[in-house]
């Protein structure tokens, strides 16, 4: 991997597969090593016409690479002087593997899996109780076609916040909107897939953290033409549940201690 002469390598340092080199006006430094796992760790610092840029990543015992854990960022950084703002290795399913910035705002990422490459960003305004976060994430296949996209915003100020969010995979798109108060807050969903859609709303209350009040509507709930068979007698006739058909609801939840 690494070309050049070796240094600080010493039979108890589990990061002494070390090196560096010089390609025209570029200095390449790396190191890489085995940790208690099994896993193999690596960071690279890469100097460019004067900039610098440094890249972490590891490898599970199995060879597939993973993004590295937050401890194992932690053990690079304490052997290897890195960049302000690192590029780590990183995954946003369990199928794919890409690169995001590190430190940055906005944070972006760029993700390749089976037949499809996921664009992410994120990005953060703060001051005081006042905050401002956006997200984007658009997956296309390796023709550029694009397969999915979803977008967030949500902003809050004190005990005042208001979300959105719209997200899109094939036909199918839902969309949200959710505002809140102190214990208050009110909730619109919306699903759509071809010529069929499902709307919801809800009002909360929330008078402390164990008591949930919740009031529902949802207009486009019907029964079906023919009512469901509902078991009898099985393995599954004591714990089946029977589909809820109602356009009202009023539901209280309690979480136990």
């Amino acid at each position: 991997m690494f070309s050049g002469s070796s240094f600080d390598a010493t039979g108890d340092n589990p990061l002494s597969c070390c090196g560096r080199y010089n390609i025209k006006n570029s200095l390449h430094q790396g190191i890489a090593g085995v940790v208690d796992d099994g896993s193999l760790i690596f960071a690279v610092n890469s100097w460019v016409s004067g900039h610098r840029c440094t890249v972490m990543g590891a490898f599970d015992p199995s060879g597939k690479p993973v993004a590295p854990t937050k401890p194992q960022q932690d053990l690079l950084k304490k052997y290897f002087t890195t960049a302000p703002r690192p590029i780590i290795l990183d995954s946003k399913t369990k199928s794919d593997i890409g690169f995001k910035t590190n430190g940055t705002n906005p944070i972006g990422g760029i993700y390749v899996g089976k037949n499809t490459v996921i664009f992410d960003i994120h990005g953060r305004l703060s001051d005081g109780n006042r905050s401002l976060d956006a997200n984007a994430t658009i997956t296309t296949d390796f023709d550029g076609k694009v397969k999915g996209q979803a977008y967030s915003l949500a902003a809050k100020d004190g005990p005042a916040a208001l979300s959105g969010s719209y997200e899109r995979n094939g036909t199918a798109t839902t969309e949200k909107l959710e505002a809140s108060y102190e214990k208050w807050s009110l909730a619109g969903q919306r699903t759509r897939d071809g010529g069929k859609q499902n709307r919801q709303l809800d009002l909360s209350f929330h008078p402390n953290d164990r008591f949930t009040v919740k009031a529902s509507w949802r207009p486009d709930v019907k029964p079906p033409t023919t009512p469901p068979r509902i078991p009898t007698f099985g393995p599954g006739a004591r714990d089946y549940t029977p589909p809820n058909y109602s356009n009202y609801m009023i539901t209280l939840e309690i979480k136990l201690p």
